[in-house]
């Protein structure tokens, strides 16, 4: 009478393990991809609130500006957001011109890290605005010290930043910097989880 086998052969075990082991690899090098395009996203858009929300606080203290060559006392410090030129401009208005101090493009070079690679691209989207501060928020005849253009009636308004596969099959909502009159702020707030291109919860 033949018994009946209780146990795998070795070479039955060496091939389940192997199975698992390509499984594993293969799986693990997409999620670890997947994520760390999205932690870089997330770098990109801390080097970017870093670089304007320091601006934005020499605006509010009135602070100089300094260049390779001058220092400048600005009458006015503007944070400019166009999304169709994919660039998030720093200006300051001396003496009734406006000069560009900084100019911060979403295109992967040195002043916005991590904001572009051979997988993904990091874009700015909605309308083009602009954030005024003027010197020592001191108000005048014809302007607020602390406001956003091109309508009077706006209080807050918002930057929208996607992540983007560079084919534009997929894109995840990454970020918002808020821009509000009443608090003179502007806060940042980070996609938690994502369904499409919407963000589901934001950190705060």
């Amino acid at each position: 009478m033949n018994r009946k086998r209780k146990w795998f052969s070795f070479l039955e075990i060496l091939i389940v393990m192997m199975i698992v082991g390509i499984l594993f690899v293969a799986f693990r090098s997409s999620f670890q991809v997947k994520n760390k395009d999205i932690l870089y996203g997330q770098a990109c858009i801390e080097t970017l609130y870093g670089q304007v929300n320091n601006f934005l606080h020499a605006g509010l203290s009135s602070k100089s500006l300094f260049t390779w060559t001058t220092v400048i006392f600005p009458d006015q410090y503007i944070i400019s957001f166009k999304p169709a030129q994919q660039l998030i401009e720093l200006k300051y208005r001396k003496q009734g011109s406006d000069y560009i101090y900084s100019s911060i493009w979403l295109t992967g070079n040195s002043n916005a890290i991590y904001c572009s690679n051979n997988s993904y691209t990091i874009k700015l989207t909605g309308e083009t605005y602009e954030l005024h501060i003027n010197k020592w928020l001191q108000e005048n005849a014809t302007l607020e010290s602390f406001y956003l253009t091109w309508t009077n009636s706006i209080s807050t308004w918002w930057s929208i930043f996607l992540q983007c596969d560079n084919q534009w099959t997929w894109c995840k909502t990454m970020a918002k910097f808020e821009s509000d009159t009443r608090t003179i702020s502007l806060k940042k707030q980070m996609c938690l989880s994502f369904s499409g291109t919407n963000c589901l919860e934001w950190d705060n």
